[in-house]
């Protein structure tokens, strides 16, 4: 079994242009599925965390906490 974390895949996928003519050659990705959720709990849970005393290391691992069980919703 592996240890790989779901990331949900790009969170916005699309094909780069470069100047307005040509194409890169594979598409891109940007961030994960995954980081968009972690960053939108985070940006949720900020205003109300900074009245609280509580490290950045838990702060962040609430946040993947919540997007990991976003993406186990979406299954």
């Amino acid at each position: 079994m592996s240890d790989t974390k779901d990331d949900g895949g790009p969170a916005f996928p699309s094909d780069m242009l470069i100047g307005h003519l040509v194409k890169a050659s594979k598409p891109f990705s940007g961030m994960t599925l995954r980081d968009w959720f972690a960053g939108q709990a985070l940006a949720g849970a900020l205003d109300r965390w900074l009245e609280v005393r509580v490290s950045d290391k838990e702060i962040s691992g609430w946040a993947y906490e919540i997007a990991d069980a976003m993406l186990e919703a979406r299954k």
